[in-house]
């Protein structure tokens, strides 16, 4: 599933508040990065029906980490955060580049997610999905 996180990039100095480490934030890092991205996933919500909701389920489904009845019962909101932080998180991978060309080059040896691409429309996307 593809997702325009155009504002995301636009908004880039944000993604440090929503993704940042221990190393940055300190000791409350998971819970400020979480509120942070509760706060902006409510301005700006990327899932908007419900078969964008159930794909992003899905892909969060797949990292093991929760069970389907805590999965089920993820509001839209902390659904929305999620990916948020998500795509956040890519954006940080992103910025260590000095050019685009660098990032896609990375991204094609395995060595960034390369969930992040621009399309032929100028906007910027993210890849949610297997």
């Amino acid at each position: 599933m593809e997702l325009d996180v155009t504002h995301m990039i636009d908004d880039a100095d944000d993604c440090p508040i929503m993704s940042g480490s221990q190393a940055e934030l300190g000791p409350d890092a998971a819970k400020i990065t979480w509120n942070n991205s509760k706060a902006y996933a409510a301005e700006h919500l990327l899932l908007t029906d419900d078969t964008m909701r159930d794909n992003a389920r899905r892909y969060f489904k797949g990292f093991g980490a929760w069970s389907a009845d805590e999965i089920a019962a993820w509001s839209d909101l902390e659904l929305n955060a999620l990916v948020t932080q998500e795509v956040a998180s890519w954006i940080r991978q992103m910025e260590r580049f000095d050019s685009d060309e660098k990032y896609l080059a990375a991204a094609e040896q395995g060595s960034v997610s390369g969930s992040l691409y621009k399309g032929d429309d100028g906007k910027w996307y993210a890849y949610i999905g297997d």
